[in-house]
């Protein structure tokens, strides 16, 4: 039940659509027509060719990466949620470490192994060639975004309703056909999500391929040279669109895809989802298949975190700390930037998308579903596009509206500060929040706010005592995924940094491009760290009251044990007592 929307609500409301049009869809527009007005047509006929090119390439890695990805994750889901076996939780928790790093890191670990100077190929196997190119690039996308599969995809298996299986089970169905046509339909919403997902953060990685691509590279790499060694923006807009239309289209295809058909229960999920009977075979290659990936993951951090300690890898490998010396002496700088972006951005995004579908769910209002579009279209436009968007619009003054109507002023007004960072981060991240505050509130009484407003609250009033506590777990479940996102990224941010402004993950990038392998270690493993330090101390904030809780009942426990043993000491006493007498 939609209520009727107050004046202050409209027009915070219109602010925000406002809002989200200039910064989401203008960005994307203006990369389409800088890209299209690019000049004289042999120009543009030669940029398209060279895009195609490239365009080719980055297909043939994400289709592989795609695949793998989404199936390891799909594997590593069932595994972990409905396999039950020991050292599981342990598992579920590295399982996640890809998350607190940008995907082009684990291209350190593989020069440290596989490079010219590596471990592997040149101090074990004594070989000299360079095993860098296409499969260098498909192996390290594979294990960085199966992860992000994953996350997706168990959120799907934890909502199972099991009574399915077992009704298919008492009719007479194979375990596999059970699988096939009950279980793996209920999670087809969460696999296409995962798959298009996986598919636009390969598609728009530029990181691994600079790095480990050698002469094989790909449109987002490309787009990256383009602009930072030639700062041809035309063409880099011109490619652009080229890499903006497969993405789209795998957007398009999993919206067409998941809503054909409604894949839900009726019923309440169960509580246990674990299978009772598996064949012993089955569950050893789901646990065998899940310990190798894992086992690449820890191998890849593992070796990092020796490299961080390493005097010069390949050459020395005695232990020093001078790495560490030179980070903090002068090159903690980029963190604390990092640090300062993350927590702003993801309080503010998540925040915002979270006040945003609370809007568009409960109030009467215009543009809903546009407004609901232009939100999620961040998800589809690769992040280094919706920099170059940034880029070509904001460096006009006005915001960009003076392009048109005062041409003759000072160019630089938005493009060059610290804030347009902020901006960026904030609407490419809006979606999360959004959609996590969509899911909580199908939960909701509706009667909440009719019941506080009866009794005199106001609309502020209400959300602030009333909903917002309601929509904690869906602000903190948007704050988390924002908060790494951002301290991960960098294709979006990076035309737009400057030395002031640094940020870790653009720090990595270019020392992990020269021949410092063990600062480029240390730089993650500080990245690492820190975010999960950070992590740490909001889930103790969010949950402080949980915690609490659970220490007391934990001491109340001792003490009831610690009561019962001393009465039953002493009575034990008396009757020896007795005894005796």
């Amino acid at each position: 039940m939609s209520l009727q929307a107050s004046k202050p609500v409209i027009v915070l409301y219109i602010l925000i659509l406002i809002s989200v049009v200039y910064f989401v869809l203008v960005p994307v527009v203006s990369v389409v027509y800088y890209g299209i007005s690019s000049g004289e047509p042999g120009v543009v006929f030669q940029g398209t060719g060279r895009a195609l090119l490239y365009l080719k390439n980055s297909l043939q890695v994400s289709m592989p990466v795609t695949l793998i990805a989404t199936a390891f994750g799909l594997l590593a889901a069932l595994t972990l949620w409905r396999v039950k076996f020991w050292g599981r939780s342990l598992m579920r928790l590295m399982v996640l470490f890809p998350l607190i790093n940008p995907p082009f890191v684990g291209s350190i670990a593989f020069i440290m192994l596989f490079g010219k100077r590596g471990l592997i190929s040149h101090n074990l196997l004594g070989l000299t060639v360079s095993p860098f190119g296409y499969y260098g690039i498909v192996v390290m996308q594979c294990i960085g975004l199966s992860t992000l599969a994953y996350l997706i995809i168990s959120s799907a298996i934890q909502e199972i309703n099991i009574d399915y299986e077992e009704a298919a089970r008492n009719l007479g169905a194979s375990e596999g056909r059970i699988f096939f046509s009950v279980t793996l339909p209920l999670m087809i919403p969460e696999i296409t999500v995962a798959a298009m997902l996986v598919f636009l953060s390969s598609m728009s990685d530029f990181g691994t391929p600079l790095i480990i691509g050698g002469n094989y590279q790909t449109l987002a790499s490309d787009l990256y040279l383009q602009i930072t060694g030639l700062y041809n923006m035309r063409t880099a807009s011109l490619s652009g669109i080229f890499l903006l239309i497969p993405c789209l289209i795998a957007f398009f295809i999993q919206k067409y895809f998941s809503g054909r058909q409604a894949y839900y229960s009726q019923s309440v999920a169960s509580e246990n989802i674990e299978y009772t009977s598996i064949p012993a075979a089955v569950k050893g290659i789901l646990i065998s298949l899940t310990g190798l990936f894992i086992f690449f993951v820890i191998i890849k951090y593992g070796f990092i975190a020796l490299g961080a300690f390493t005097e010069h890898w390949g050459y020395d490998f005695s232990l020093t700390l001078r790495h560490f010396y030179k980070l903090l002496g002068r090159e903690f700088a980029p963190f604390i930037n990092s640090v300062k972006l993350a927590l702003g951005v993801a309080v503010v995004s998540s925040l915002l998308g979270v006040v945003i579908a609370y809007l568009l769910k409960t109030r009467k209002l215009f543009c809903v579903r546009q407004l609901d579009f232009l939100a999620t279209v961040p998800a589809a436009v690769p992040g280094i596009l919706f920099g170059i968007g940034y880029l070509v619009t904001f460096k006009y003054p006005l915001f960009g509206v003076g392009r048109f109507i005062f041409p003759e002023m000072s160019p630089v007004i938005l493009l060059g500060t610290g804030i347009i960072i902020y901006i960026i981060c904030v609407f490419r991240y809006l979606y999360v929040g959004l959609k996590t505050g969509y899911a909580l509130l199908e939960h909701l009484d509706p009667n909440l706010e009719p019941a506080a407003n009866n009794l005199g609250a106001g609309d502020l009033k209400t959300f602030v005592h009333i909903i917002f506590p309601q929509l904690k777990p869906a602000f903190a479940a948007a704050f988390l995924r924002n908060f790494t996102s951002t301290m991960t990224t960098l294709g979006a941010i990076i035309f737009l940094l400057l030395p002031r402004n640094k940020v870790a993950t653009q720090q990595i990038l270019q020392v992990a491009g020269s021949s410092e392998i063990g600062f480029a270690a240390t730089l993650a493993l500080m990245l690492s760290l820190l975010s999960l330090l950070l992590l740490i101390v909001f889930q103790i904030i969010v949950n402080y009251q949980g915690l609490i809780g659970w220490f007391k009942s934990k001491w109340g426990r001792v003490r009831r044990v610690r009561n019962v043993k001393m009465l039953t000491g002493s009575n034990f006493s008396g009757e020896k007592n007795r005894e005796t007498t």
